[in-house]
């Protein structure tokens, strides 16, 4: 293409204008994307325009006042809002620009491009037409992050003309391109809009896959360690199970043991919703590793989870001869100093535990496989803790994979095998929103229900309020409702209690000689008990994935239970969020909803979620794209990576692939 000086439109004052939005080269010009799209068969009323936002409006001239004669030679406009019926009066502003001002005639209706000051119906200098003779201000109107250095209408009609060079002089894939950036910068409907938008984001994201794939090929992802795993190993593996396995149970066993004898390192998300069989499809790698003379650690976010976890597989180490162990920081000092004696010397074949399977004093002797469950309640860090101790094979559990884990799976560097729930597990949860002003109600509601011999759980966002944050928190509940609470049996359970302080409590609740738990979300894994009722108290601040999982505390018996998720925030956007968990009990489900609203995250780094992550354009990454990025021709995939790697931005793509490199050598 010419260069960014030799397009019409563009002097040398322009070009200055150019160089300070970072535009410098005909590529950065059209991939300016537009910030937003208005719409002009709906101008917006004067009252209801958000402040500081572009918007189209439309009045009927009261009156107009004569320039001044002096400085600015500024005239404004009164005029009647004629999308409100009170007819609503607003201004029109326009400095140095007296010629307009014959324009406005009394009666005359007029529409109106421009933007609100905080708490004033006021326009400076905006965009304007008669109603009657519309032109400009029809169609779909792209609106662009100008800083005021370029006129809208000047902006479009350079655009137009790089846009035109670029269709004459190039081959398919070239018009092919062109075609997208026409429907991005010219659209005639907001759904081609959203089309050229997505299409731009698809190849941002498949050039990003490419760089990904190319970098990250490295000599160290094939297998070192192998499994000598013969054909029996399923059959042998269930022979000591005592209940039989599901379909697809018995499909994640083939998976797991095609990833630990394949000749890469296994990295896998067994997905699943609560009670679909996930912790048998993690004790069958536990089985392998075991079984082929090396050793796995099974990490747990709590205490609880992790002595359930062992607890459970002890019949199963017990009939096969593994030897199995617990270590966590409530192991008395004997027990733990033979326990890591156990691990150092490989006599120990399987370790549960929490944090503390990663501490200082924990030595492997053959550490290959690392199973951990619930991934959304460990850090990215974490995780890879355990690899750097020699445990390349990784297998997740989680019945809400977080974003990024689904990001990671449609760039292939994760496997993932989806636990079913049986036929006969129907969702016995009904899920409710409580906003504060029906929280007493709901409140008096469970009290009443525990006093009949119902169990229920309140989960508070923290133990204690932070000092200028008030919250409810466990402390600050039990304290404002201890009236309410009355007569109801209930005990408080939290993360700062000591571990024997912790099961005393869940001990009593799971035989239920307590009918109510107070607690923080440390409730939200390792109980299995009969409660039918589950009350999130400030549910807007916990993550959809927690949520889902708090959810299936309860109604494990088959019963008809509740979930009430109590809104503090009662933002349109607080709201819709949680009513993802009124709409779905999927776990996948969710997890993609919270995908497209808070998306992938830092697929590099440690943030598990983030709004953008397209890293040229900085569009949304939904898995809609992704999914297109991975279903691109390939001829056509090959030259648009090529295009935007080379032509459009190398220095970010080249800074993205260095950050790759930084981040894959130090993992």
């Amino acid at each position: 293409m010419k260069e960014l000086g030799a397009i019409k439109g563009v002097g040398k004052a322009t070009l200055g204008h150019l160089e300070e939005l970072g535009i410098t080269t005909p590529e950065e010009l059209l991939f300016f994307i537009p910030s937003k799209y208005i719409d002009p068969k709906t101008p917006t009323p004067v009252l209801e325009a958000e402040a500081g936002q572009l918007c189209l409006f439309e009045g009927e001239t009261v009156s107009a006042t004569e320039p001044s004669k002096r400085g600015t030679r500024s005239f404004s406009v009164t005029l009647k809002d004629t999308l409100d019926p009170r007819r609503t009066t607003f201004k029109a502003v326009f400095f140095n620009q007296p010629y307009y001002r014959a324009s406005f005639q009394t009666g005359r209706i007029f529409r109106f491009l421009g933007k609100t000051a905080q708490g004033e119906a006021v326009l400076t200098n905006p965009a304007f037409e008669a109603a009657d003779n519309v032109r400009n201000l029809n169609g779909i109107i792209p609106v662009y992050p100008l800083k005021g250095l370029i006129g809208r209408s000047s902006f479009s009609k350079i655009i137009k003309c790089a846009l035109e060079d670029m269709w004459s002089e190039g081959d398919g894939n070239i018009k092919t391109l062109a075609e997208d950036l026409r429907k991005v910068h010219f659209p005639s409907t907001l759904e081609e809009a959203e089309q050229g938008v997505r299409a731009l984001a698809c190849y941002d994201v498949a050039t990003a896959i490419k760089i990904y794939k190319n970098t990250v090929k490295r000599g160290d992802s094939h297998r070192k360690v192998f499994y000598k795993i013969d054909n029996s190993i399923i059959q042998d593996y269930k022979n000591s199970l005592s209940v039989t396995p599901s379909v697809t149970q018995c499909k994640a066993f083939e998976d797991i043991a095609g990833d630990l004898t394949s000749d890469r390192n296994m990295s896998r998300i067994v997905s699943g919703d609560v009670g679909s069989g996930k912790t048998l499809t993690a004790f069958f790698a536990a089985f392998c590793a075991a079984r082929a003379g090396h050793q796995c650690a099974v990490m747990a976010p709590t205490e609880i989870l992790a002595e359930q976890h062992a607890r459970k597989f002890a019949p199963i180490a017990e009939k096969t001869g593994i030897r199995a162990a617990l270590l966590t920081s409530s192991t008395p000092a004997d027990r733990a100093k033979e326990i890591l004696h156990g691990v150092g010397n490989g006599d120990i074949s399987v370790i549960f535990g929490t944090q503390s399977l990663i501490s200082d004093r924990v030595r492997y002797r053959d550490l290959t496989l690392a199973v951990i469950d619930e991934q959304h309640r460990f850090g990215v860090n974490e995780r890879a803790e355990l690899q750097n101790r020699g445990a390349q094979d990784v297998l997740t559990l989680t019945a809400t994979p977080i974003p990024r884990s689904l990001a990671l799976a449609f760039y292939d560097d994760i496997a993932v095998s989806h636990i079913e729930r049986r036929a006969d597990a129907a969702f016995n949860v009904k899920t409710r929103i409580i906003t504060d002003n029906k929280l007493d109600d709901m409140l008096s509601y469970v009290s009443e229900q525990c006093k009949n011999g119902v169990q229920a759980f309140i989960v508070c966002p923290a133990i204690r309020d932070s000092e200028g944050f008030e919250t409810l928190s466990v402390e600050s509940f039990v304290k404002e409702h201890a009236a309410r609470l009355y007569g109801t049996d209930y005990r408080v359970l939290h993360g700062r209690m000591s571990g024997e302080e912790k099961e005393r409590v869940m001990t009593d609740f799971s035989i239920g000689k307590i009918k109510l738990l107070i607690a923080t979300s440390v409730v939200e894994v390792g109980v299995d008990t009969s409660a039918r009722i589950m009350c999130v108290l400030s549910a807007d601040r916990f993550g959809l994935a927690s949520l889902h999982q708090l959810r299936g505390r309860v109604g494990r018996d088959g019963a008809e239970a509740y979930c009430f998720l109590h809104a503090r925030s009662c933002t349109e956007k607080a709201l819709q969020r949680l009513k993802t968990l009124v709409d779905f009990s999927d776990g996948t489900q969710i997890a993609e909803h919270d995908f497209e609203t808070r998306g992938a995250g830092d697929l590099l780094g440690t943030h598990q979620s983030g709004t953008t992550a397209t890293p040229a354009l900085g569009l949304p990454l939904t898995p809609d794209v992704l999914r297109a990025a991975k279903n691109l021709d390939e001829d056509f995939k090959a030259f648009v990576t090529t295009y935007f790697a080379d032509k459009f931005a190398p220095s970010v793509y080249s800074a993205f692939a260095e950050k790759v490199v930084r981040v894959t050598l130090d993992s």
